[in-house]
């Protein structure tokens, strides 16, 4: 009978060429140097699976595995240890020590390419080596038409007012804030906590104009 062609899967994002068809968890995590304590099984939408010790895997092309081997991470040139093959934005802003500030961004440093910004939410496969920088996060805004620039993208009302006033903007601190959504303003309270992005409109008036 002639050799089967081996199947490559993905273990911690390095491809590995199997002659087998079918393994073991026990046989899968001896892939990986050295053998690691849990492998699961990457199941797009939907949760992992750990592979059991005896469990047996029909393997496929490109099939995708991770395990909690430890992973050396560097953030702004620090080297942190996660035991993870993915984070999500906020676990990796709290990898680091103080965690990473909501008025800083992040960014994937890829060698020879443009940087990777990390989006909110986002999940980041994580391989051993990783470097990521931060920096503050700038936003430019306009409260009652004139420019404003935000540190980091969340903010409350009255902190967005605090901004302009600080900025020159000529409005009270008691001034009623409101934000352009569509073709109307929406009302955004002092203690709000609101998202902010680049070019957002916003209205400060005093609460004894009905204009």
């Amino acid at each position: 009978m002639a050799p089967t062609n081996p199947v490559h899967i993905f273990i911690d994002s390095t491809q590995i060429a199997v002659p087998k068809r079918r393994l073991t968890g026990a046989q899968l995590r001896a892939l990986t140097d050295p053998p690691a304590e849990n492998i699961w099984l990457d199941l797009p939408d939907a949760q992992d699976h750990l592979v059991g010790h005896q469990e047996i895997v029909a393997l496929k092309e490109g099939m995708r595995f991770f395990t909690d081997q430890a992973r050396t991470i560097y953030v702004d040139k620090v080297p942190y240890q996660v035991r993870s093959a993915s984070l999500t934005e906020d676990q990796l802003r709290a990898v680091t020590t103080p965690p990473v500030p909501e008025t800083h961004g992040i960014w994937k440093d890829l060698p020879d390419e443009l940087d990777d910004p990390i989006s909110d939410g986002e999940i980041i496969a994580i391989a051993d080596g990783d470097r990521f920088f931060t920096r503050v996060i700038t936003v430019r805004i306009a409260v009652n038409r004139q420019p404003v620039t935000l540190d980091g993208r969340t903010h409350t009302g009255q902190q967005i007012k605090d901004s302009a006033i600080a900025q020159g903007v000529a409005i009270g601190p008691d001034f009623l804030l409101s934000r352009k959504t569509g073709q109307k303003f929406k009302p955004v309270g002092d203690d709000e906590q609101i998202n902010v992005k680049r070019n957002d409109e916003f209205r400060a008036l005093d609460g004894d104009d009905n204009s």
